[in-house]
């Protein structure tokens, strides 16, 4: 059984915004290699406090390893990268492949992700009710008594920091079509994983990225039920579920999302 090391000798431990996609990924990441990590949620915003108590910024999630902190998701996977052994990688050995993995995080990362996670706020900032609930889950105690309070100027920040507009969900939409057709055209051959023949860095983007508008039982942070979405936003959902991402996404969620990798150990690194 394989064990990976590292130099930190504490356990790592995540600042996060719960129902963050790209704090999924990061747990997910985590979870698969076996690392043994504490998390610590809070609502957004007030997540910078704690960010910048542990060597991070605005973004989340930061993970503190005690030696170093890593700084948003890629810097995760990177690192985690880098330290596990060969069966456990999640970038392909094989030089093309692996530049082919690169280059799919990477636009799932910077374009993908970035368009899912405006097309789903601008649906629901206006639920007032569903969205505070999602933000203040497993936050602090004052955070859980004040977002409620507060939240319609958390909305406006988010708004702005965001740039929602009446035309932000069909223009995210057809960022997102883009992948959608390019991942159900890759999808196509009837490959179980994006890229080789395991699940990989890719993988793990897709899923955690897209879940916003799949909206998957195992997701492991608060996410809306489809009966709290508005019904255009609903439709949606339904509509990505039955593409073939949105299948794809589903079954390695189902699959794959709540099982340690069998050769993986729990381990403090």
């Amino acid at each position: 059984m394989s064990v990976m090391t590292d130099a930190s000798p504490t356990r790592p431990h995540m600042i996060s915004v719960g129902v963050s996609p790209y704090c999924e990924l990061a747990r997910w990441t985590m979870d698969r290699l076996g690392v043994a990590y504490t998390e610590e949620s809070h609502a957004p915003f007030f997540h910078r406090l704690a960010t910048k108590r542990h060597g991070g910024g605005a973004v989340v999630p930061v993970v503190d390893r005690g030696s170093s902190s890593l700084s948003d998701a890629r810097q995760v996977v990177n690192h985690y990268e880098t330290v596990a052994p060969p069966q456990l990688a999640l970038f392909p050995t094989d030089p093309d492949e692996r530049i082919e993995t690169r280059k799919l995080f990477d636009e799932l990362f910077d374009v993908f992700g970035v368009a899912v996670r405006a097309w789903a706020y601008a649906y629901l900032l206006p639920q007032r009710r569903s969205t505070s609930r999602a933000w203040i889950d497993g936050a602090p105690r004052l955070e859980r008594v004040v977002v409620p309070v507060v939240f319609p100027l958390l909305a406006m920040i988010v708004k702005r920091s965001l740039k929602l507009d009446a035309n932000t969900v069909v223009r995210q939409r057809a960022i997102m079509d883009v992948t959608l057709g390019q991942v159900g055209e890759r999808l196509g051959d009837g490959r179980r994983y994006l890229v080789g023949d395991r699940l990989g860095a890719a993988d793990l983007a897709l899923a955690t990225l897209i879940a916003p508008a799949v909206l998957p039982p195992e997701y492991t942070g608060p996410l809306p039920s489809m009966d709290e979405l508005p019904a255009a936003m609903r439709r949606e959902v339904e509509e990505i579920r039955a593409h073939p991402a949105g299948q794809f996404t589903l079954r390695l969620f189902s699959e794959e999302r709540g099982l340690r990798h069998p050769q993986a150990s729990p381990v403090v690194t």
